[in-house]
């Protein structure tokens, strides 16, 4: 079996991996493991993604 946290095999049967509207529950347990640094922490790595995108879309 994977040993990825998001992968569908890591869980149980009854866990539903997407909500009734589309939503990716995966992600959402995913941050809800995380303590409140490392979900900031992953809030700055998007952050500058984005702005390395921005910035390369100008050059």
């Amino acid at each position: 079996m994977p040993n990825n946290k998001l992968h569908p095999a890591n869980y149980e049967s009854d866990e539903s991996l997407y909500s009734d509207d589309g939503v990716d529950l995966t992600l959402i347990r995913w941050m809800l493991s995380l303590t409140p640094e490392q979900r900031l922490e992953v809030l700055i790595k998007n952050v500058q993604a984005v702005n390395c995108l921005r910035e390369a879309v100008k050059k």
